[in-house]
């Protein structure tokens, strides 16, 4: 979790900086998506992965995450573009577990405890406090309503895209063991061309860039890669309402780099409601390190019980059986 999200974090810059050398949004996501395809390409006669469904159920639930992931992918990145990343993310992240947690407990009956939900609100209400203070920050400076508007609800709806898309992917990764490879090979398949013919229909590209901006452009496809691909592995093994809480980490990481790249720091309202945010990531964290560790000491105890239980009556003498 913590590589996904520093990776991530510097995705958001790097687009954030792309952006501001000229480049438009959608051909940058292009340009993402493309790097992405080709990484999964080179690995995929190392890892040779099933390719093909097992029943008409998966193929469903493989489609719609390849919907859901690329339009979250469009939806997330284009918010860096009208929001500094260190506030986009907080929006994202924290409204990212309540949609996670909810869909998660319609269609896979995932539960969550009394410590985990509330560490979800807690990071709810952050959101609140982070919107409130980016109409606070607009209300005294240049930036017209519109923009404000854009820069609130490109966030909250990539948020609840990215929500339901953890739960299917949560679904392939974790309940039906499909491989990553597999799942990254079709969402950018289908992405590639889709945000190619949307960059030629809807935008004038820019494919002639100084060394720089063609560096933030590399930098870029090749963090969201790892990124992508971390965050994916991490939903194989944990609840898809806790992987989203665990993965607002990011903010700090954004903020940083926000105060680095971008020359911002947030205003009161914003650092509170970041702060909010964080302290349900905590919560959840620790809850889940906690329940890990338990989970680790109970199988090893079952082992230990297991081995001596077959072993001759000598050496169960021995261990005091």
């Amino acid at each position: 979790a913590v590589s996904c999200t520093l990776f991530g974090a510097f995705a958001s810059q790097f687009m954030a900086l792309s952006s501001q050398a000229g480049v438009p949004g959608l051909q940058l996501i292009f340009l993402m998506k493309l790097t992405q395809l080709l990484c999964v390409l080179v690995i995929l006669p190392f890892v040779r992965p099933k390719l093909t469904t097992e029943d008409a159920p998966q193929a469903l639930t493989l489609s719609a995450t390849t919907v859901t992931d690329n339009l979250g992918t469009v939806l997330m990145f284009l918010s860096f573009v009208y929001v500094v990343p260190g506030v986009a993310f907080g929006v994202i992240q924290g409204a990212i577990p309540v949609s996670t947690a909810c869909v998660g407990f319609l269609f896979l009956g995932e539960r969550l405890d009394a410590i985990d939900s509330g560490g979800i609100l807690c990071s709810a209400a952050g959101v609140v406090l982070v919107a409130v203070g980016m109409s606070t920050a607009a209300d005294s400076s240049s930036h017209p309503q519109l923009t404000l508007a854009i820069g609130i609800l490109l966030p909250l709806a990539a948020a609840f895209t990215k929500g339901p898309n953890n739960v299917l992917m949560r679904s392939l990764l974790g309940v039906r063991g499909v491989s990553v490879v597999t799942v990254v090979l079709y969402v950018q398949l289908a992405g590639t061309p889709a945000l190619l013919a949307a960059t030629l229909l809807l935008e004038t590209p820019h494919w002639a860039m100084s060394a720089r901006t063609a560096g933030y452009v590399i930098g870029l496809g090749l963090c969201d890669t790892f990124s992508s691909l971390s965050v994916k592995l991490v939903l194989g093994q944990e609840k898809a309402g806790v992987t989203a809480a665990l993965m607002t980490l990011v903010i700090p990481f954004t903020i940083l780099l926000d105060s680095v790249f971008q020359s911002h720091v947030p205003n009161l309202l914003e650092a509170a409601g970041v702060t909010l945010v964080l302290l349900g990531t905590a919560a959840v964290g620790a809850r889940t390190w906690w329940k890990h560790r338990q989970d680790s000491r109970r199988t090893w105890l079952l082992e230990r019980m297991n081995f001596l239980t077959s072993q001759p009556d000598d050496v169960k003498h021995a261990a005091g059986l």
